[in-house]
């Protein structure tokens, strides 16, 4: 083994020569634990890219291992040649030599029951537990204590004004009594700091090669970018000012649900808060949905007016559409009835692509892309 070949070993070890075997078993452990950690999938599947990788660095133990103890070889190459050579197998250990590597067994099958409902690739919780979560919220919504969701409802409209200012670069203050104030002057703090996040949010899917946080983070800057500086004045007022409120309901809620699927990075510590943020995310459509649903086929009237000052105020979001922006009560009628029935094609696109596992095809082109390349 030459020395370029070597020092390449050491770097793919994390190493450097003169290291112990000490050392270079701990190097290697470490390494190997973080080409475990850095997986994801079911416990009773297995990884052919992840097993690759790993016989690659034994094999860059194995061959530094040999390289160290070649000097010990020499030493004692002529004692060992007046002695009889026993097979490998029943070869005694050289004295200090580590001890072999063993890989952790699997869970068991009762440890992988446990944890199931946290994993982000069981396809049982990934099919059956939306649909559960929905049917029980359904039923909520039909029970007595459906006033106990109300606030919610409230949040997540004054969400949708909210998150729609800082899209185009406003201050904004959701307030959880009914009222968003919005200053309409850009701010370079709310552009930027909203940028920042999707930067980490980036970066984080990148250090732990998670295509979908990726693709999500260079979406939502896209979209920042086009609604802060190509958006006009009054479309931007639009949608922080008037269809914001309803349509952040429809739209809020469902990308709530949606986010169900998706395996963010580790340091977000999403796999139980995602099961909150769905239940969130569930009462207010389902909330949204139902009630527009009426409105639509005439048994409810358009909610004109607003929460804090009543049916009067000539300053809620169905006064504004159709005052400022010229819209009909069918227009109103229509546009939210057909986002709500969008909203349940993209639930039941995003349930069928992972019940299907279709979703293996990014992961499977996200690994090959992104996979460290062997040295």
């Amino acid at each position: 083994m030459n020395e370029g070949e070597l020092a390449q070993r050491y770097a793919a070890l994390g190493v450097q020569p003169g290291v112990t075997l000490e050392e270079l078993e701990r190097a290697y452990l470490k390494k190997n634990y973080e080409l475990l950690k850095g997986r994801t999938g079911s416990a009773t599947e297995t990884n052919p890219q992840l097993e690759a990788e790993r016989r690659i660095l034994r094999d860059h133990y194995d061959r530094i291992v040999d390289h160290l103890r070649e000097p010990q070889r020499a030493t004692d190459g002529k004692a060992a040649r007046r002695k009889p050579l026993l097979p490998a197998a029943h070869a005694a250990p050289p004295k200090n030599a580590p001890p072999p590597f063993v890989p952790p067994p699997p869970p068991s099958p009762s440890r992988a029951f446990e944890w199931a409902p946290l994993a982000f690739d069981n396809w049982l919780v990934n099919v059956f537990v939306p649909p559960a979560m929905l049917l029980l919220v359904f039923l909520v919504h039909l029970s007595p204590l459906k006033f106990l969701l109300t606030g919610f409802h409230v949040w997540v409209h004054e969400f949708g004004h909210a998150t729609a200012a800082w899209m185009c670069g406003f201050r904004a203050t959701p307030l959880p009594f009914g009222w968003t104030p919005v200053e309409p002057v850009y701010s370079h703090f709310v552009y930027f700091g909203v940028l920042l996040m999707f930067v980490l949010l980036f970066l984080a899917g990148l250090k732990e090669r998670k295509v979908w946080p990726m693709v999500a983070a260079v979406a939502l800057a896209v979209v920042q970018f086009y609604m802060t500086w190509r958006m006009p004045p009054a479309r931007q007022e639009f949608w922080w000012g008037a269809f914001g409120g309803v349509g952040g309901e429809f739209y809020l809620s469902t990308f709530f649900m949606l986010s169900f699927w998706v395996q963010l990075p580790d340091k977000f510590k999403w796999g139980a808060c995602r099961y909150v943020l769905f239940l969130i995310g569930a009462t207010a459509f389902l909330n949204i949905w139902w009630h527009w649903r009426d409105v639509y086929r005439g048994l409810e009237e358009i909610p004109f007016g607003s929460m804090i000052n009543g049916e009067e105020d000539a300053g809620g979001d169905m006064n504004k559409l159709m005052d400022s922006f010229g819209w009909k009560k069918f227009d109103i009628r229509r546009t939210y009835w057909l986002l709500g029935w969008w909203c349940w094609a993209a639930l039941g696109f995003m349930w069928l692509l992972f019940a299907l596992r279709l979703n293996k095809v990014a992961d499977w082109v996200a690994g090959r892309f992104m996979a460290p390349t062997a040295a």
